[in-house]
Order: structure tokens, then sequence, then C-alpha cells
């Protein structure tokens, strides 16, 4: 189970279950024996009720107690007090779970209940025990009376004590099963509450850019997440701190490395060859110095989208100027191969992004249709508006790529057999860093505007542009 929500709600409810389910079984024990208990006494003291009864009645009628009393002499409850249904004016039905016996102290019936199912045996041990009558059990007790010299059997149905402790036993299971549902929606609240510090980090966090590396900040944490927070706020400083100095070395580097590469390239072209050899050789050193220079641009660009926090205000960028831009800084490669560069794009079409980022992808889309098209090819721009999309795609009449080629094409300094112009391999893996780290998409696929060739389309969010402040 890997959410602690569920796991504390589940693993509470059963617990409760389990104990609820235990005291229900503990209650049902002691009730069982509290009814016992009950029951046992109230035998004891109707036995002592009808001594106390037989006394007066005897004393009153007259009634000699002999070994040989007649038929006619016993004395009888009539059967019309017993009770019918559940209750009423007469008595209760549960009259018929109870019956007494006495009998003379030789064992002559003396007095009895009415109940014809219940049929009681003479018995001249005194205390508690139990009988089987009719196949169902009764609870007796049996005392002899010194001072009436008779025996005093009182009986109950077994079956009446299990009854009353089934219902009460009902009652206090069906109160603590109706709480059960409660219970379960006070936990689930509680636990709800108890986790919002870690909903709330969790919210923090989401909602944070790639490079905002800023503390946590909490007007109160408890006890139990404070070093959660403090490991977290430690990591983002970490972090912040070896970006900033990959920030630094990268910005060094860059100020090391161009200016040596320059001079190298201005006394380069300086050299006055006197032969042809000479002169091949002055192109290799300035071509490969471009080259160079090219390939540390495009590390350093690279660096920078991977960790440069320059790259998070977005603005309102229209998509048309910024490509206009674009085409003129490329115009001298694209009128040198004599490209024809068409763009279908609407002026008034915006997205809200971070120009920067945007101006390095497009910048690297266009150069590689530019680079990689034959002389007097083709290329196409254009810009499709949609209620939740801005799809920008770059198409090309070159020769395009292989679907193995595409799907390695974003890996860095991939350059495809087929393709025979200089490069260094990670100008598409620049865009893809940036469509990665700005929410856009990016496909590949065959041109259909000309026989051969590649579409790059480049789809981003139509967000709601935001107000510039002041």
């Amino acid at each position: 189970m890997n959410s602690i929500r569920a796991y504390l709600t589940i693993t509470l409810v059963i617990g409760i279950g389990l104990a609820i389910a235990a005291s229900i079984a503990m209650s049902y024990q002691r009730i069982t024996h509290e009814t016992e208990e009950l029951y046992d006494a109230e035998l004891a003291q109707i036995s002592r009720v009808l001594e106390a009864v037989l006394s007066i009645e005897f004393e009153f009628t007259g009634v000699h107690i002999s070994e040989t009393t007649h038929e006619k002499q016993k004395l009888v409850i009539s059967p019309e007090i017993i009770a019918e249904g559940e209750y009423n004016k007469d008595g209760h039905k549960y009259e018929k779970k109870l019956a007494f016996q006495v009998w003379s102290r030789k064992g002559v019936p003396l007095l009895g209940s009415s109940n014809n199912d219940v049929s009681l045996s003479f018995s001249n041990e005194p205390g508690y025990s139990y009988e089987t009558i009719d196949d169902k059990a009764w609870r007796t007790f049996v005392r002899y009376s010194d001072t009436l010299s008779i025996w005093i059997k009182v009986s109950q149905s077994v079956e009446i004590r299990e009854d009353v402790t089934h219902k009460i036993a009902s009652v206090n299971a069906s109160i603590l099963l109706i709480l059960l549902p409660v219970i379960f929606i006070l936990i689930t609240l509680i636990v709800r509450k108890g986790l919002a510090p870690l909903n709330e980090i969790n919210r923090q966090i989401s909602l944070r850019g790639n490079n905002n590396l800023t503390p946590l900040n909490f007007t109160s944490v408890p006890n139990e997440l404070q070093q959660i927070v403090g490991s977290i706020n430690h990591l983002m400083s970490s972090l912040g701190a070896a970006i900033e100095r990959q920030r630094r070395f990268t910005g060094n580097a860059a100020h090391e490395l161009r200016t040596p590469l320059a001079a190298i390239k201005v006394h380069a072209q300086n050299m006055h060859p006197d032969n042809e050899r000479l002169k091949n050789i002055q192109d290799h050193i300035v071509s490969g110095i471009d080259k160079l220079t090219h390939l540390f641009n495009q590390l350093v660009t690279l660096s920078q989208a991977e960790c440069s926090q320059v790259y998070d205000k977005k603005e309102a960028v229209n998509v048309n100027d910024l490509v206009c831009e674009i085409t003129t800084e490329l115009s001298a490669a694209i009128n040198k191969k004599q490209i024809s560069l068409t763009t279908h794009i609407d002026e008034n079409i915006k997205v809200q992004a971070n120009r920067e980022k945007l101006s390095i992808l497009l910048r690297n889309l266009i150069d590689n249709a530019v680079k990689y098209v034959p002389d007097q090819g083709k290329v196409t721009i254009n810009a499709e508006l949609s209620d939740t999309r801005v799809n920008l795609s770059v198409s090309d009449n070159g020769i395009g790529l292989s679907q193995e080629q595409k799907a390695h094409v974003f890996e860095r300094f991939y350059r495809a057999s087929s393709q025979d112009m200089d490069g260094c391999g990670i100008g598409l893996s620049i865009v893809k860093e940036i469509c990665d780290s700005s929410g856009y998409s990016i496909a590949l696929s065959d041109t259909e505007r000309y026989q051969t060739g590649l579409t790059v389309t480049v789809g981003m969010p139509n967000e709601p542009m935001a107000t510039d402040n002041p």
C-alpha cells in the first residue's frame, strides 16, 4: 500500500473494528454471566417467597401436610392467569418458561405450577443444578424448609436466559455497529487533517518551476515535518549553489574561449598564402574554427537551457515578428543557397512564453532546415492557432529522416549517416530540452508539402496573455 492516508485510515478502521468486535464478545460474556447471576438469585428469592406464602396459607386454611396428601388437597394455580401473546393484564409469556413444585418431606407433591408442558421431578439435593425436561435445558434451585418440612423446587428454562442475553447483547452490538461508519468518517477527516501539512508541501513544490530553488516557507510546521522541510530546503540550497557554480563556469568559459578562437580566426584570415595548397589549409583552418565556435555556442546554449533561471520570465511574444527577426539574421545563409523561404503566420498570433527560449528554439529549427536543404531548396514556416494550442511547424524539401533516425535525432551529438553537412549534432537536443522545460510538444514527420523532406511541429499552449506591470 503506497498511500499513507489509505494505510492510516484502513489500519485504524480495522483496529477499531477489531476492538469493537472484542468489546462485543466480552460484553456478551459479561452479560451472560450477570444474567445467570441475576436469574439464579431470582430463583432463590422465589423459593423463599413460596415458603412464606405457603406458611401463611397453611396457617389460615388449616391444611395438614401429611405424607399421603390426597389429590384433592393439592393447591394449584389456575391456568387462566397465564398470559397469552407478549404480555397482558394477566401476565407475561415468559411465565411458560418458569415452573415450581412443592413436595412433602417424603416427596409427596403438594403444590405446583399449572404449566402442563413441564413436569418437575422430585429432588432432595438442595442447591442449583441443570435438568433436562422434554429435551430442553432448565436451571433449577431446590431448598428444604425446616419450618414447613417441605421441599421447594423452582425451575427456569435456559432458553429464557439466552433470549434475554441475546437481546441485550444485540442492542449493544447494534449501537457499536451503527457507530462504526461514524468512526470511519471521523478517522478519514482526522487523517486528512493530519496529513494536510504534507499536502501543502507537495502543493508548494509542484507549483515551482524547474529553476525555483528558494526555500519552502511555512508559518507553522509540525514537529514531525520540520526535519523533512529542513532537508528539502538544504537540498535546494545545495542545488542552487551547484547551478550557480555551473553558470559561473559557463560564463567564464564563454569569455575565455571566444576571445582566443576569434583571434585564431583573424590570424588565419590574415595569412597570405602564395600557392593553392596553403590556400586550402587556410580555408580548412577558418572552417574548423567556425565549426568549433558553433559547437561551443551550442554547448553554452544547451547548458543555459538546462539550468539557467533567466528563462523563467514569460511574456506575450508575437510569433510572426520573432520569426522575421530570425530569418533576417539567417538571411546570409538563405541567400547564399538561394533558398525559397515562405511563411504562413497570422500577424496577430501571440504565445505566452519566454522570448529568449522561444528564439533559441526557432533559430535552431530554421537553421537546421536551411542547412540541410539543397541549393535552391524550399523552407516553409507555418503557424496555426486553436482554442488550446498554437502549432508552429518548419518544413523543408531536404532528404528527410528515416524512422530509425527520427527515434534518435534528439540525442546529443547524434548525426544521421545520410547527412554530409557540417554540424555538431546538438541543435535538436537543445530544441527538445526547451520543449520539455516549457511544456511544449514536438513531433517529427515526413513533409506533405514536398516530395521529400522533414516537418518539425512544436505545439505550445494557448495561454491567456499576461499583463505587463508598469
